[in-house]
């Protein structure tokens, strides 16, 4: 069975991961937090979004925390299951108990819980890999994903956070935002990716996607990948998309047109059940 799991350029995911704790470190500990707490989130959260092992030595420079520090937290880690460590190399990724807080948030998740059956039913009909994402931290993460039955199909990940700016996810996504919100995103995340996107050139893509209703995308994050995404809308600060990702041999354009009004049908319906009350 061949699998295409969508992926970022090599090496970008942990420069991204690296440069955005090194950013967060100097306002990481703010009014009523406690210090080593703050320091251990940071570290768990630098080697989950990591997309290679991470070293106790570059943890502790980028994040700014003692290198003594950086070993017994990750030593914590390891000892409860949230990290393990490579025996050969020492180096660290993210450990299978993460994995039980990711169920626990997806169980009680009430924007999951409003599209678990219509996402189902997208990759089913569309034969596709259908995903609900939104924003975490500068970056657009998948928080529910119903894979493609099909034996060559595209995979994002749940949990892995990916650039906002390529791709038509990220523009739907950025597209729900205020208007100030989304421009300041764009000023201090814009650079990232393998042409460094121009401020102008992403606000400009996503005014495109906020007057048609839906994005697409061709090759932009994975070789021969396409993609189909429509907003299904806001509650709170939390924003949302529905998208369907595929080969390009099967979602060609004229596929990818014929979906959309299916796409918005099906987001509307994720919309009207995650806003009504528990």
């Amino acid at each position: 069975m061949a699998t295409a799991e969508a992926s970022e350029p090599a090496g970008q995911g942990g420069a991204d991961a690296a440069a955005g704790a090194g950013r967060g470190t100097q306002s990481a500990q703010g009014p009523g937090t406690v210090q080593i707490v703050d320091h251990a989130l940071m570290v768990l959260k630098a080697i989950a979004e990591a997309d290679r092992p991470r070293g106790v030595r570059e943890l502790s420079r980028d994040l700014a925390i003692s290198k003594s520090s950086t070993q017994r937290i990750l030593a914590s880690l390891e000892r409860v299951g949230l990290a393990v460590a490579d025996e050969a190399t020492r180096k660290y990724v993210v450990g299978p108990a993460a994995l039980t807080l990711a169920w626990k948030h997806a169980d009680n998740s009430d924007l999951v819980s409003a599209a678990t059956g219509t996402t189902a039913r997208i990759a089913a009909v569309t034969g596709e890999t259908a995903c609900i994402s939104t924003i975490v931290d500068g970056r657009r993460v998948t928080v529910h994903e119903a894979e493609s039955s099909q034996p060559l199909r595209l995979i994002t990940g749940v949990g892995r956070p990916y650039s906002l700016f390529s791709g038509a996810t990220g523009r739907v996504l950025l597209s729900l935002l205020p208007e100030d919100e989304r421009r300041r995103l764009v000023r201090e995340h814009g650079a990232e990716g393998p042409d460094e996107t121009a401020a102008d050139r992403v606000l400009g893509q996503v005014a495109e996607v906020r007057a048609n209703g839906y994005a697409l995308s061709r090759s932009e994050w994975i070789a021969g990948g396409c993609g189909v995404a429509v907003p299904i809308g806001t509650q709170g600060s939390l924003v949302a998309s529905l998208s369907i990702y595929g080969p390009e041999a099967r979602l060609t354009d004229e596929r990818m047109a014929e979906l959309v009004p299916a796409l918005q049908k099906a987001a509307a319906e994720i919309a009207l059940r995650w806003r009504q009350p528990a």
